[in-house]
């Protein structure tokens, strides 16, 4: 799942093809090497070589190595939300939700999305970067639901929901994440995790015990 589409020299020109190729492979260099030495066991300098361009190159894509790191969680989650305004426009917004991460979702970026969180437990650099990508793409997803429900809602409805939302996405990735420790990520785990999280968000948690 990806929010970025295919693009032809034709459509997005050559220009932007060279773009995220290049941003790919700093991603990919930065995900290789954080998989061999740790997330803060190599310098920008050596991400460089790893990846095929200068330092001053590096610096024109990401501002940091955390932020090359935890390029795929955007992408994942830039392309859930543009899946997400896709569905139809009467769609009740929970089903809607549901149906989004339910179906053609990308095990590849669920399965990296559970592997940078893990790596980011002990590394607080990269934690921190990734709650900073959260927050922006709850800000995001605020935006996209005001667009998407009626106008007649309010903004602490609409606020809470994209709040409750990405909660109940970094719940479902600790959850997968700690299932896996030691071992390859497990897309379907976390997939598992987050329809189960969500659906109880849908239902109002009322699974819980009444007497807790």
């Amino acid at each position: 799942m990806t929010s970025e589409q295919p693009l032809t020299a034709d459509s997005g020109g050559r220009r932007e093809l060279n773009k995220r190729a290049t941003r790919t492979a700093i991603s990919t260099a930065a995900l290789s090497l954080a998989r061999a030495h740790g997330p803060g066991g190599f310098t920008v300098d050596q991400l460089a070589d790893e990846a095929g361009i200068s330092r001053r190159t590096f610096f024109n894509y990401f501002p940091s190595i955390e932020a090359a790191l935890t390029r795929p969680v955007e992408e994942f989650l830039e392309g859930a939300f543009a899946q997400l305004y896709d569905r139809p426009a009467d769609e009740p917004i929970m089903d809607a939700v549901l149906a989004t991460l339910g179906g053609d979702v990308s095990q590849e970026q669920m399965a990296l999305l559970c592997e940078i969180y893990a790596m980011g437990e002990d590394d607080p650099q990269l934690e921190r970067m990734q709650l900073q990508v959260w927050n922006k793409a709850q800000q995001k997803l605020e935006e996209g639901l005001h667009v998407r429900l009626p106008r007649s809602e309010s903004d602490l409805l609409i606020n809470s929901l994209a709040g409750a939302l990405i909660a109940c996405g970094q719940a479902a990735m600790r959850e997968a994440a700690a299932e896996t420790a030691g071992r390859s990520p497990d897309a379907g785990s976390f997939q598992k995790h987050l329809l189960v999280s969500i659906g109880m968000l849908r239902t109002g948690f009322n699974s819980l015990s009444k007497d807790s």
